[in-house]
């Protein structure tokens, strides 16, 4: 490990310090890009991502308990709680009953599917505004090395 001079830094601990910054960076343009979009729908970034994670277990055959959707939004279950009631309200989304709300099934009601169909151009297009540019193989490299990312 070779330290950078007079600073008492490794080249690796530069190296990653800088890679850290470019993707904070990179990862807030993207969560702008994505709330704005949404916005345009009258929804929020928590609220398009529970509509997306719904129609992708519709698509899987599975059926989601509230608990099950606050865990893959990595959301708190009062947080989801909110979310969905938001979304019932506006008839995006309908929970199948349960006297414990966190158990009740949640599905994409009509009206869901189709704000997702009208919001799906548009999100395809800020795909292809953002990562256009990569080549399939880069595509694949990029989500095998965040998806090697370790957290606490």
């Amino acid at each position: 490990m070779t330290i950078e001079s007079g600073s008492g830094l490794s080249e690796t601990y530069v190296q990653r310090s800088r890679v850290m910054a470019r993707l904070i960076v990179a990862s807030q343009q993207v969560y702008h890009a994505v709330n704005e979009l949404v916005r345009r729908h009258d929804l929020t970034e928590s609220q398009y991502n529970a509509l997306r994670v719904l129609r992708g277990a519709e698509k899987r055959n599975q059926e989601l308990t509230q608990a099950d959707l606050a865990a893959r939004l990595i959301a708190s279950r009062a947080n989801t709680t909110w979310i969905l009631d938001h979304l019932e309200e506006r008839k995006l989304v309908r929970r199948k009953g349960h006297s414990d709300r966190r158990k009740n099934l949640v599905e994409l009601t009509a009206a869901g599917h189709k704000l997702l169909q009208r919001i799906d151009p548009e999100f395809e297009q800020l795909l292809e505004q953002i990562l256009g540019d990569l080549k399939t193989d880069e595509l694949t490299q990029l989500e095998a090395v965040v998806t090697r990312f370790r957290f606490l």
